[in-house]
């Protein structure tokens, strides 16, 4: 229901600021349904390899999407390769769309991160502090080994830097009028939280002592950085 709530709001949000931007796409719909189905093919796909042991024992279940377990960085890259496959098809512009949709896709993982805090989807590491939040009901999706033991409430981090994040973006905004400046500096900052925020939760470490999210952040916010440098050099 959260997740249906969160697609639904990135996309009237993302649309609001389209309009704003002055850019009356007439395949809004188009571009939208193929960032939807990109987002949630990609979500589960970076699901099934960060837990790929148990859906080695039980490759059936890859496919229960109905029962959890969708990566947000999967989403994010997904949701934006088919966005962008659809706008390059109707003839748009890929970058401006991109700073429509990106503070919008940002508003719809705080919204989504809600139902992993009620879920147990997103689970932190073991806590002393007295913030930790304890799941308790057999059906919760983290490990068995960490029902009623207190964890970090990682989604509630999320959800606070997400929202940072988003103001950052508001209060620079002007300074960000290039064409992609705005995504690639989301893109940057969301790939900061997510390797800082790693350390929080309890997934599988997979190279030099970093979990598949951080890598993916470490390497999409080096490579946003890279893209945002040339841009701006060849602007100016």
């Amino acid at each position: 229901m959260l997740t249906a709530l969160a697609v639904a709001i990135a996309v009237w949000f993302g649309q609001l600021r389209l309009k704003r931007a002055g850019l009356h796409v007439e395949s809004f719909s188009s571009i939208v349904l193929w960032g939807i189905v990109g987002g949630l093919i990609g979500a589960r796909l970076f699901h099934i390899v960060d837990h790929l042991p148990y859906y080695v024992s039980h490759p059936l279940e890859a496919f229960a999407v109905y029962e959890g377990g969708l990566a947000a960085y999967g989403a994010f890259i997904g949701g934006i390769l088919g966005g962008c496959i659809a706008a390059r098809r109707a003839g748009q512009s890929i970058w401006r769309l991109l700073d429509a949709a990106a503070p919008a896709l940002l508003v719809g993982q705080a919204i989504g991160r809600l139902g992993c805090l009620s879920n147990g989807d997103a689970w932190g590491i073991p806590t002393g502090g007295a913030w930790g939040i304890v799941y308790g009901h057999p059906n919760a999706l983290l490990p068995s080994g960490l029902l009623g033991v207190p964890t970090h409430p990682y989604p509630v981090y999320e959800i606070a830097a997400v929202l940072v994040l988003l103001g950052g973006l508001w209060l620079t905004g002007r300074w960000l009028a290039a064409p992609g400046s705005i995504s690639l500096v989301a893109a940057m900052g969301y790939g900061a939280v997510r390797f800082g925020l790693g350390f929080f939760r309890q997934e599988t470490v997979l190279f030099l002592g970093l979990q598949e999210a951080q890598l993916v952040a470490v390497a999409t916010a080096f490579a946003a950085l890279s893209m945002l440098f040339i841009r701006l050099r060849a602007s100016t």
